[in-house]
């Protein structure tokens, strides 16, 4: 299986691959940072499994460059990923043939079982996203018990070989839930992730 990871998010591209890579036993995964290297990745092979694609890249964003990434690989599902909630974009995306919305908050079971459905021919939006009457999910941080004993330990200033130690988890599983509480706080590093936890009553200040 073969699928391409445009973000140029390097620190988010890294936590996807590891829950991508769950889907099958044999993925073969490549990644870029924006639609015109993309484009060239698209034209050096013969067609992609799936596609996910950032909505928010610089240059050309993800819907500036749906059309062409339709024209270059018609046939491979492409599944848009996101931090914005904004449903207007969502609807024309579909109208466009877009087959998933992935919210960047999104937990990695869910996002396993959401590109699944993909794979297997079906489309994956959240319903809070479309809910004219659900709270925007930008505004809400949910962390899994799991990554909240992640969070409670990188807030001590382990690392990630300690935590999965204490954890009695794999290294890899570590870096997966790291990057998720990355994306569930807004944040880019340990420091930062650690003060937004404090402020929002995540962690202790003890």
């Amino acid at each position: 299986m073969k699928i391409l990871l445009v973000d140029d998010h390097e620190l988010f591209r890294d936590g996807l691959k590891l829950v991508v890579q769950q889907i099958s036993d044999n993925v073969d995964i490549r990644e870029c940072g924006s639609c015109a290297e993309a484009y060239r990745i698209i034209g050096d092979n013969e067609g992609f499994d799936l596609i996910l694609l950032d909505v928010d890249l610089p240059g050309i964003s993800g819907m500036e460059g749906l059309e062409e990434f339709r024209n270059l690989d018609p046939c491979a599902p492409i599944v848009f990923l996101s931090g914005s909630d904004d449903s207007q974009m969502i609807r024309r995306a579909l109208d466009m043939g877009v087959m998933g919305y992935i919210p960047k908050t999104l937990g990695s079971e869910i996002i396993i079982q959401a590109l699944q459905l993909v794979l297997k021919g079906g489309r994956y939006i959240p319903d809070s996203v479309l809910s004219p009457t659900a709270p925007p999910f930008r505004d809400e941080t949910v962390l899994t018990g799991r990554q909240k004993e992640i969070l409670a330990l990188l807030s001590r200033g382990k690392a990630n070989k300690e935590i999965a130690r204490i954890l009695d988890i794999t290294d890899n599983t570590v870096r997966v839930h790291v990057s998720a509480i990355f994306q569930a706080l807004k944040v880019n590093n340990r420091t930062e992730a650690a003060l937004a936890a404090l402020k929002r009553g995540l962690i202790s200040a003890s």
